[in-house]
């Protein structure tokens, strides 16, 4: 009856653990784009933006930093044409405060700055989430397109996350521009 109980105590503490361990190893990470350089026209043109992308496995929940100084940068959710074609002038949503963003939803995000000529001079950004929880799947083809419905989801699954409070506290939207 003692072998019994401690066999079933051992197991419970062996549960326990591997749930605690489960947990931990589903924390966010916290990446800053651009390193140092932040979020800003690059030096070295959209190349710069496309290797730090290329260095990161993000996946969902990830909290990304964008540092920028307000008045001469924003942030701004485009499609993939408009992305490509450096069009900003009907952005999925724009964010004008620099700070931390979580993007809920595994796929391609498309971002850019609406500043004249910052796009074009390199400060956009392609980034992909795979799904938490896993190991990360590829990204999709380059030439891979979104549907309308796909951009308005992508729009809602950007969020503002409060200094304070990170993880699975607190989101505040984003300025979401109407479709």
């Amino acid at each position: 009856m003692v072998a019994k109980s401690m066999n079933v105590s051992n197991v419970l503490v062996l549960v326990i653990a591997a749930a605690v361990f489960t947990l931990h190893g589903t924390e966010a990470a916290q990446y800053t784009v651009g390193d140092e350089l932040g979020w800003t026209i690059p030096p070295g043109g959209a190349a710069t933006y496309a290797s730090w992308a290329a260095k990161h496995n993000l996946v969902v929940l990830d909290i990304l930093t964008f540092n920028f100084a307000v008045g001469e940068q924003d942030l701004a959710l485009v499609t993939k044409e408009d992305f490509d074609a450096c069009n900003t002038a009907d952005p999925l949503l724009v964010l004008q405060q620099p700070g931390d963003y979580i993007f809920q939803r595994e796929g391609m995000f498309y971002l850019t700055c609406t500043f004249a000529g910052h796009c074009d001079k390199g400060q956009k950004i392609a980034l992909y989430f795979a799904p938490s929880g896993g190991s990360p799947s590829p990204s999709p083809a380059a030439g891979q397109s979104q549907s309308q419905s796909q951009s308005a989801d992508d729009a809602a699954a950007v969020k503002f996350v409060s200094k304070k409070e990170y993880g699975f506290k607190k989101l505040m939207p984003g300025t979401m521009k109407s479709l």
